[in-house]
């Protein structure tokens, strides 16, 4: 295993260490992740700022603190935070995103997801579907919902390690793959 996702698990099991037993501080760990992550890939200087040698600690360290208290991560957080900039390794941020979610949903038994819809849909047939969803899955499940006009009908749901496609524009992708 490369040194830079070897960092991260173990940034990552720290927090939920940190973390464990409060529900509510966990899904803000994520959130704070999911941000951090976002404000890297979206912005250059940002990016520079938490990966640069000559941007001091402790501004890093003011940011990372006014952004945890944004989203309401409790402090013994920034210890593990704390560590990542002393090795000058804040970037490995977005891998620590994808393996936090990947463990808190073990933790949790909680499963994110995004739905995509052609339409909107009443509240009754949102319902139908996570319901639906839910008893595929085996465990309740957090969802985004997203429009995404293409799909003509049905659904496209994406969970960690699951696609679910019943989309009519899937749908019409594979007659015209089958000849037909």
């Amino acid at each position: 295993m490369d040194r830079r996702k070897d960092i991260a698990r173990r940034a990552v099991r720290s927090l939920l260490r940190k973390l464990s037993g409060d529900r509510k501080a966990l899904l803000s760990a994520g959130e704070l992740l999911g941000i951090l992550t976002s404000m890297q890939k979206k912005n250059k200087e940002v990016r520079n700022f938490f990966v640069s040698p000559f941007v001091p600690r402790e501004k890093k360290r003011e940011l990372l603190k006014k952004l945890m208290e944004r989203v309401g991560v409790p402090r013994e957080a920034l210890e593990v935070f704390d560590y990542l900039i002393g090795i000058n390794a804040l970037s490995v941020v977005s891998d620590m995103k994808r393996f936090y979610e990947y463990e808190l949903e073990k933790l949790t038994k909680i499963s994110k997801g995004t739905l995509y819809l052609a339409r909107k849909v009443s509240d009754e047939e949102m319902k139908e579907i996570t319901d639906t969803v839910r008893r595929v899955i085996g465990r309740e499940i957090e969802l985004e919902v997203s429009y995404d006009e293409e799909l003509i009908g049905g659904f496209l749901l994406k969970v960690p390690g699951l696609v679910i496609d019943i989309s009519v524009k899937r749908q019409l992708e594979k007659l015209a793959g089958d000849g037909g």
